[in-house]
């Protein structure tokens, strides 16, 4: 009797990499995640007091801890292993993918029917350059990130973009998913929030969506909600909808350009200076300010 031979599935001679879902845990994501978020946190801290040029002994400590900080950085696998971390938490797998949220409420205001041609979008900090590809049809996509991972997103620091030169450059959307929490600076995160007002078309048609941490405004020493949209309101944003699911990791906002408020408010005290409105031990301390 002739022994059976087991049949070998013939390997493809294009080499396909194996899903990250396979090889990293979602508990290891989420570390490696939350991990580099502590440690530029206190990298930032530590040059911020470096900067006021200490003396002696405490100068020699700040400049040691902050060479240990940058060494945990790197034994995490520095950015690059943020990244990857971060675009696996956003895949649709997992259910990071915070652009079907987006996705929604567009459909829910009715913006694929009414216009004629393809909404302009400017996706900020994207990790993968699909994440609107099932809405080709409606929306002409421009995705950047600081350190693209794709070469279908174009490396671009979003606050050395040139300011647009008319309205044709502007963008009828942007999309800032988990990235103004990441950047260092409470005043620059104003900034930044700023430059996308100007990045957007005149008018009150354009829309700016915007994922926190849901903790960076629900329990923080020096920023609530209604503090949150008064920032937004000055800077010229009116809140359309939200999303803010209690006991949930993020809150999802999205805002109508309007126009800025007067340079009064501006001056307002609670925006432009850090203002504990809310203490406790376990509150955190993500502020966004108006620069000055």
């Amino acid at each position: 009797m002739r022994s059976k031979t087991k049949k070998v599935k013939k390997q493809s001679i294009v080499s396909t990499p194996r899903p990250l879902c396979s090889s990293i845990s979602h508990k290891l994501t989420q570390a490696t995640i939350a991990g580099y978020h502590t440690l530029v946190k206190r990298k930032a801290i530590l040059n911020r007091q470096l900067e006021t040029r200490p003396v002696g002994s405490k100068r020699h400590t700040l400049a040691l801890e902050l060479q240990e900080v940058e060494k945990k950085m790197s034994a995490l696998g520095g950015l690059d292993a943020y990244q990857r971390a971060s675009t696996l938490g956003q895949s649709k797998q997992r259910g990071g993918d915070t652009s079907k949220v987006l996705v929604t409420w567009l459909w829910e205001m009715g913006l694929f029917k009414s216009t004629g041609s393809r909404l302009r979008m400017l996706e900020i900090g994207a990790l993968r350059p699909d994440n609107f590809d099932s809405q080709k049809k409606y929306i002409d996509n421009c995705p950047i990130d600081l350190h693209s991972q794709h070469p279908d997103i174009v490396e671009q620091d979003f606050f050395e973009r040139p300011l647009p030169n008319s309205d044709d450059e502007c963008f009828d959307i942007i999309s800032c998913s988990l990235v103004l929490n990441f950047v260092e600076d409470p005043s620059k995160r104003g900034r930044m929030l700023q430059l996308m007002h100007s990045h957007l078309k005149p008018g009150r048609s354009s829309l700016l969506f915007l994922v926190l941490p849901l903790p960076c405004v629900s329990n923080s020493r020096y920023l609530t909600p209604s503090l949150f949209i008064k920032l937004m309101e000055v800077i010229g944003f009116e809140l359309v909808k939200e999303q803010r699911k209690k006991g949930a990791k993020l809150g999802y906002w999205l805002w109508r350009r309007a126009q800025e408020t007067d340079s009064i408010a501006l001056n307002s005290r609670e925006l432009c200076k850090k203002v504990i409105v809310h203490d406790g031990a376990k509150k955190n301390n993500f502020a966004i300010l108006l620069p000055q």
